[in-house]
């Protein structure tokens, strides 16, 4: 019988969908394409010990990243895009503004956190090279994820459905531990 569940992770065509029951189990997509991005609720269908992903349900929004060659969807029905950044290594303005333009246009609220406070000289840099956004109106919290120092990051996220994106090295995986404890993301 089919059950509607969250789709909570995504490995290539396969996804990971939550039951209304909390259980988690590995399912795959009818057809050769997957259209399943994490957040979407989906109707699946339980076989063994996997399932099949039978209908998604209409999204809110879909988030993505677009180039010349091809689409790339992240995840649907946001709340919020959580741009992290860093004062080392050095970030990427063009990334950074691709982000801002597809949450945007999606209705998705973006907040940039710029992470690495306690590295004096290069989070100068950044932060002065973050002064143009935050004339425009964006809002950019400064933190130190490290030492905990979070500014009011927390209960900005509390009951919103946000997406962490950011390059490598940024703090992702720290920043998921502080706010989910017990999420053991590996650093």
């Amino acid at each position: 019988m089919k059950q509607q569940g969250l789709v909570i992770a995504s490995h290539g065509r396969h996804v990971v969908v939550e039951a209304a029951d909390g259980s988690r189990r590995l399912c795959h997509p009818r057809g050769k394409k997957n259209q399943a991005v994490v957040g979407d609720r989906v109707w699946w269908l339980p076989s063994s010990d996997e399932g099949s992903i039978e209908a998604v349900e209409p999204r809110r929004n879909l988030f993505y990243r677009q180039d010349e060659i091809r689409t790339k969807s992240f995840a649907a029905n946001l709340d919020r895009l959580l741009v992290l950044i860093a004062a080392e290594p050095e970030f990427s303005e063009m990334q950074l503004t691709r982000a801002l333009i597809a949450a945007q246009a999606q209705g998705i609220a973006p907040l940039i956190a710029l992470n690495k406070q306690d590295l004096e000289a290069p989070f100068a840099r950044a932060k002065a090279r973050l002064q143009p956004y935050e004339v425009m109106g964006y809002d950019v919290l400064s933190l130190s994820v490290k030492h905990g120092a979070l500014a009011d990051l927390p209960a900005r996220l509390q009951g919103k459905t946000t997406l962490i994106l950011g390059p490598s090295g940024t703090g992702k995986s720290s920043l998921l531990n502080h706010l989910v404890p017990h999420a053991q993301a590996s650093t």
